[in-house]
């Protein structure tokens, strides 16, 4: 199985206690783009995570 930075991102999230950022920081992406690849993934996110991964910046 070939692992890519945001497949290794989405098992990290699921075992382990780090955070969405800390994950997506580590793997070079932005907090958006690993919560809809977890979502993708069949993965609820954290109730902590919920508001880093739906605030938008304008």
């Amino acid at each position: 199985m070939t692992y890519t930075p945001l497949g290794e991102s989405v098992e990290l999230y699921r075992t382990t206690e780090l955070s969405l950022s800390q994950i997506a920081a580590r793997a070079g992406v932005s907090e958006g783009e690993l919560a809809s690849e977890l979502r993708a993934n069949g993965v609820a996110l954290r109730s902590e995570d919920q508001d880093a991964a739906t605030t938008t910046r304008y």
